[in-house]
């Protein structure tokens, strides 16, 4: 059943919109505090018309993207800032009554820093990346409040650069 009461559809679309901005912010712990530890699962995937078949690019429960999140500072990564844009499209109470499936679509935009071709490309921002947030979110009883039980990153872009660690 879609939900259309217009309290919970804010908290729903807070937690959504929060998880993006600890995202493009890098604060790793924000992203994880709207998680539930115990549950949560993390995966990347899509969809290969080459082969005919979904591939998965990262999954991972809230312990495995913590230590993720850890290394990312030893990575040999592209540093250039990611910036989400996200619009909640629909949001579906499932039959347990305390769990929401939430669709997302977003749009993830690079902003090149000073790099081996500076003066040609800094500053310059590109889509870096397109797909859907597939969520479960359980909502908390007294319906202030909820957290992330898993997230599904859909993308429909495939070609991704060498050096990009960072998730979705």
């Amino acid at each position: 059943m879609l939900i259309r009461d217009p309290g919970t559809r804010q908290v729903i679309d807070s937690i959504v919109y929060e998880s993006c901005l600890a995202m493009n912010a890098n604060d790793w712990n924000s992203f994880l505090a709207l998680c539930e530890p115990e549950s949560f699962r993390y995966r990347i995937t899509n969809y290969s018309p080459e082969i005919q078949k979904d591939q998965t690019w990262m999954d991972r429960d809230w312990k495995g993207l913590k230590s993720l999140f850890d290394l990312l500072p030893r990575h040999n990564t592209n540093n250039a800032p990611l910036t989400r844009h996200a619009t909640v499209y629909r949001a579906e109470q499932e039959p347990d009554g305390d769990t929401v499936r939430v669709q997302t679509l977003f749009s993830l935009y690079r902003t090149e820093l000073d790099g081996l071709n500076s003066h040609i490309v800094s500053g310059r921002t590109s889509l870096f990346a397109v797909g859907k947030y597939e969520d479960r979110i359980r909502l908390a009883a007294d319906g202030e409040s909820g957290r992330l039980v898993s997230r599904d990153v859909r993308l429909e872009t495939r070609q991704i650069d060498v050096g990009s660690h960072i998730p979705f």
